[in-house]
């Protein structure tokens, strides 16, 4: 796990060592154990290492192949690198003077080209420079555990793990209005945009080819909804259980010291009982949310380390860890996931005495969680005029005397009734009606007319007819998980210079689970049914069939306390209006709505608005926040 950054120029030589230094202290607590700026012809690469498999300087990178014809700096861990390793050895008699996966993954692209991609397993955002031939290859992987960011300009290409290093790569930063847009519609800002305009994200199962002409894209993976299998219920749970138990195996592999991240609910605890087989007193660590005790599960996870022999060990969120949150701003996008806050308070905890954790993430995606993928089964076909009026009641939810008409027009029912389409309005905190409140009508101009734009463009973009239920799937893992759950993990925990390791991000997992019928995933539309069955051999009925809580802080009742007037403040100051985005009256008018009715869910809109407000401060503007009230 580390910070990648570098910088060619394809027309004439450079030196670009003093930007791709700065780019590297930007993002220097993602590699704390060494930073190393090399020039090899017209290209400057740059890399902060998080040493974790093969302590020694060898493996230090950049990485260069014997006759110095590649370099590579990777960002990520190959998990099944021996593996490969040995298929190398024995089908090209390639040999290896080091033991880490930085060798496997420079070599195999050698000697196979991209195709080396499609055997790797694991997590990944790396560069290649040929010298030769004077082009760079990169790529991320499958599902976007790790980021890449990118910017091709005047013969001139630049990318870096973050958005701080890379700012320091690019000649100028104009805010992008589409990207502004996304994080008030959906909390965070999609792959298909940044909050600069440009700069790119690379894509995730997406490698690229840059030369001194172009950039080459191309997708190396997908996942395949619409191939389906027959198979029993309890095979497909052998299944499951075998690959679970390799995938785990395979992410204990670790030089440094390693543990679990364990909530009390289902996927940690599963990945919990499965290492404890392989590694015994592995050391978990829980959050626990003492004052607020409807969201904490600490006794459920005491209650599964102790049922495994873990070392368990908690930490209590206090209230003021929402400090936090101007220091992750001014190294990342602007993102309004709440959740990213305690994820980087668990992640600080964990680093006295952790550098790798475990975690459960992407269970929920793979196996059908939320509830969502279930009521797809029970959509009605409805008249146009029905389908309508609840779109029109979902947008206006949180207008002062619509809140109880637009609870008619719930989850449930926009499923039931309007199927896919009307469950993205629905997700969408910017309606049209929101917008003109919130931006300037110049701003509004340059952004997408279409409510919803990045879900329904997803929707679009398989290649196949599929049922909604498996389109709810695919949605679910091509948007949200990558650029929001994702980016949350992997900026979190690099705050703390950890590094996350997902068993369920197993491509073999979801290119098992993606083939599987409804009433085998889910019988009888029964959340996450298959992996429960699973988890019974693992953990407590009681665990595994409880309400599901969320890992997240109490945005609520901070905006219903203090919040709001803060951002209050911060709208009057004007700095987002004189930069011709918010528009001053309809905002404060939003946040009075707020304060009048409470309209559910109004709150994630209204910490989209304040996070933006903080962004601009202590990014855009490299000002400090002083500490948040609530």
């Amino acid at each position: 796990m580390c910070g990648i950054a570098g910088k060619i120029s394809f027309n004439t030589f450079q030196n670009f060592e003093q930007e791709v230094t700065k780019a590297c202290s930007a993002m220097a607590y993602r590699g704390p154990d060494n930073t190393t700026i090399n020039t090899i012809g017209n290209a400057t690469l740059g890399h902060c290492r998080l040493a974790i498999i093969d302590l020694s300087a060898e493996a230090n990178q950049p990485f260069y192949s014997e006759d110095k014809r590649y370099s590579v700096v990777f960002n990520g861990e190959i998990y099944n690198y021996q593996e490969v390793r040995t298929q190398l050895e024995n089908e090209l008699g390639i040999r290896f003077n080091t033991n880490s996966d930085t060798e496997v993954l420079l070599k195999g692209y050698i000697y196979k080209g991209a195709q080396i991609l499609e055997r790797l397993r694991g997590m990944w955002a790396f560069a290649i420079w040929d010298n030769q031939l004077q082009e760079l290859f990169f790529a991320r992987d499958r599902f976007g555990e790790k980021p890449l960011f990118y910017s091709f300009e005047n013969g001139v290409f630049s990318f870096a793990s973050n958005l701080a290093a890379i700012s320091n790569l690019i000649d100028k930063r104009e805010l992008n209005p589409k990207a502004i847009s996304e994080l008030f519609a959906y909390q965070y800002i999609s792959q298909n945009h940044s909050i600069y305009k440009g700069i790119k994200k690379l894509l995730p199962a997406q490698f690229g080819i840059v030369t001194k002409d172009e950039i080459k894209l191309s997708k190396y993976w997908e996942v395949k909804y619409h191939e389906k299998i027959d198979i029993s219920f309890e095979e497909a749970q052998t299944k499951v259980e075998e690959i679970m138990h390799s995938s785990v195996q395979e992410k204990l592999i670790s030089d440094v010291p390693l543990g679990l991240f364990l909530s009390g609910g289902n996927d940690s605890g599963l990945v919990a009982g499965i290492a404890s087989q392989y590694k015994k007193g592995i050391s978990s660590i829980t959050l626990s949310t003492p004052q607020n005790p409807e969201l904490d599960e600490a006794k459920y996870a005491k209650e599964i380390a102790k049922l495994h022999g873990l070392n368990y060990n908690q930490v209590d969120l206090e209230i003021d860890c929402i400090n936090k949150l101007p220091q992750l701003l001014a190294m990342i996008e602007p993102f309004a996931d709440s959740s990213i806050i305690p994820t980087a308070a668990v992640s600080e905890k964990a680093r006295q005495f952790l550098t790798v954790v475990l975690t459960g993430d992407g269970g929920d995606e793979i196996f059908g969680g939320y509830g969502i993928p279930a009521l797809l089964n029970k959509i009605t076909p409805s008249s146009l005029p029905l389908k309508t009026i609840l779109d029109e009641l979902s947008n206006r939810r949180f207008q002062p005397g619509w809140k109880y008409p637009s609870k008619i027009a719930n989850i449930e029912r926009m499923i039931k009734f309007g199927g896919l389409d009307s469950y993205c309005n629905a997700m969408d905190y910017e309606p049209s009606n929101i917008r003109k409140l919130l931006f300037q009508s110049t701003f509004i101009s340059e952004l997408e007319t279409e409510q919803a734009y990045f879900p329904k463009s997803i929707i679009k973009g398989y290649p196949k007819k599929i049922s909604n239920h498996d389109m709810m799937f695919y949605l679910g893992v091509k948007g949200y998980l990558p650029d929001d759950f994702l980016m949350k993990v992997d900026s979190g925990t690099m705050y703390a210079s950890i590094e996350s390791r997902a068993p369920f991000l197993d491509n073999r997992l979801i290119e098992f689970t993606s083939t599987l019928k409804p009433e085998i995933l889910m019988p009888g539309g029964q959340e996450k049914l298959l992996l429960k069955k699973i988890c019974e051999k693992y953990l407590p009925k009681e665990i595994v069939y409880k309400k599901k809580t969320g890992f997240r802080i109490p945005v609520r009742d901070y905006f219903n306390s203090k919040w709001s007037d803060l951002l209050k403040s911060y709208i009057k100051e004007g700095i987002s209006a004189e930069l011709g985005i918010i528009n001053i009256e309809g905002s404060l008018k939003l946040i009075e709505w707020y304060q009048k009715a409470r309209p559910s869910q109004m709150e994630k809109l209204l910490f989209s608005m304040l996070v933006f407000e903080i962004w601009l401060r202590v990014f855009h503007l490299n000002q400090k926040v002083e500490k948040l009230d609530f």
